[in-house]
Formats: C-alpha cells, sequence, structure tokens
C-alpha cells in the first residue's frame, strides 16, 4: 500500500522537491487572493461595486488567476 505521509510520494520516498513546488504555488494564490481582497475593499471604500469576473497576470511568472 502507497505511504500517503505528507511530503513523500507514492512510494513512501521523501519527495522535498514537490513540497517546494506545492509550496510556491500556495504561495503565489495566496498572493493572488489577497490582492482580489484589497481590490474589492478599494471599489468599495470608493462606492463601486466589482460585480464581474477579475483575470490577473503575475508579470513575474505569466500565470493567469481567473
Amino acid at each position: 500500500m502507497p505511504d500517503t505521509r505528507k511530503n513523500h510520494n507514492p512510494s513512501g520516498a521523501p519527495d522535498p522537491t514537490r513540497v517546494r513546488a506545492e509550496s510556491n504555488i500556495q504561495r503565489e494564490e495566496a498572493r493572488a487572493s489577497e490582492l482580489v481582497h484589497v481590490l474589492r475593499y478599494v471599489a468599495g471604500a470608493a462606492g463601486f461595486e466589482i460585480v464581474e469576473r477579475i483575470v490577473l497576470v503575475d508579470n513575474q511568472t505569466g500565470r493567469i488567476y481567473r
């Protein structure tokens, strides 16, 4: 049966590369999420409401957040 411990691959061996990659992805997604919250706050403070989807492109990575 495969080892399902955190930070290990299905064969049970430690997998630090996957852990770093997942951590980087989570960090990038958190950045985008925080930006959307700030944009909604600023729009609300200015008397506006964001009603459609916000699409962001990360200038560093080129990743698109929808």
